[in-house]
């Protein structure tokens, strides 16, 4: 079977019980975080995630996309596979409470594995930043954290 950037994906949706909202786009989420996922096969593949500090009202967020790239061609296939695989992955994380939220002074901060590392996305007054640590230690450090609530069941 040949690959097509996207089918696993929305398999994956399908399994979360995801919403699907408009023509590509599916959203779920709990109730201090929402994440939205485009979908067009072969073209375009996004997730937009938010979270909300319950505490702060602070809003963090974090982004995959393919971006601009043409996945059509075969020279862009390993780039596809590779962000379908980051956004599942997440979407994972998510499902299983494997995202933590916590502040770092006044920064409202996320910690998430994601391909083998910890990501670690700081929330500045205007914009975010995501660092890469080799383990959950050093992603944390200097953070109290908790785990993101689980997904909201469907209705």
């Amino acid at each position: 079977m040949e690959f097509e950037a996207g089918q696993r994906l929305l398999a994956f949706l399908r399994e979360l019980q995801a919403v699907k909202v408009a023509d590509s786009t599916w959203k779920f989420g709990g109730p201090e975080w929402e994440v939205a996922v485009d979908v067009v096969p072969r073209r375009w593949l996004a997730l937009a995630f938010e979270a909300l500090d319950p505490v702060t009202g602070r809003l963090a967020t974090y982004d995959i996309d393919t971006d601009l790239y043409d996945l059509t061609r075969d020279d862009q296939r390993d780039f596809a596979e590779d962000i379908e695989r980051d956004i599942i992955e997440f979407l994972d994380n998510l499902s299983k409470g494997a995202v933590l939220r916590g502040n770092h002074g006044k920064k409202f901060v996320l910690v998430f594995p994601l391909d083998g590392a910890y990501i670690r996305v700081v929330q500045g007054r205007f914009a975010g930043s995501a660092s890469t640590y080799p383990d959950l230690a050093a992603a944390l450090a200097g953070g109290d954290y908790v785990p993101l609530s689980r997904p909201r069941p469907r209705a």
